[in-house]
């Protein structure tokens, strides 16, 4: 994570901003009656991330003499090791608890939808005993599942949207609690 992406997500309104705008378009005023905020402060806050490059301006449509904007994110909020460690762990703590907090409240709407049960659903836990380069060597496994999937993603638009189906992956890897790392093996 850059020193523009930090600074862009010191605030938590505007990490709220992006990861409710990291897979469609919406306009300031649709996210703040969604995100229960003054319509105000998603604007400030929305034109902040545009000018850090986080938010892409899509596209813009006159409404009743005025303008509405409709952005979506240009980058995608993810944390992840070198950049990682250069954002104060105060804001880093704020950015997991957003980000977590997304993922947890999109699972939960899911099961509430019944999406959980559908055949191709995947779900797993697995507690792991690694050293320093097993962990670092799976944190780059991990990346490379997220870059495939990138690259399916595209793959299906260019066989075109007919049968496509949003689908969300979601991918942990943090310490276990009361982990030993002196033990040698599980």
């Amino acid at each position: 994570m850059d020193v523009r992406l930090a600074k862009a997500l010191s605030h938590p309104l505007r990490q709220r901003l992006l990861v409710a705008l990291s897979d469609r378009v919406a306009s300031p005023s649709d996210l703040a009656q969604e995100l229960g905020a003054r319509l105000g402060d998603v604007s400030y806050h929305t034109r902040q991330l545009h000018l850090h490059g986080c938010l892409d301006l899509v596209r813009t449509e006159r409404r009743r003499g005025a303008i509405k904007h409709f952005y979506t994110a240009s980058i995608r909020l993810e944390v992840e090791d070198d950049e990682w460690r250069g954002v104060p762990a105060a804001q880093r703590g704020r950015i997991v608890d957003e980000l977590v907090g997304d993922l947890w409240r999109e699972v939960a709407r899911a099961g509430r939808e019944d999406r959980l049960s559908e055949e191709d659903v995947h779900i797993s836990r697995t507690s792991l005993l690694l050293d320093d380069q097993g962990r670092k060597e799976l944190g780059e496994v991990l990346r490379g599942v997220v870059d495939r999937a990138q690259a399916l993603q595209a793959e299906s638009a260019d066989r075109g949207a007919e049968g496509a189906r949003g689908a969300e992956l979601g991918i942990l890897l943090f310490g276990a609690a009361g982990s030993d790392p002196v033990r040698s093996s599980p």
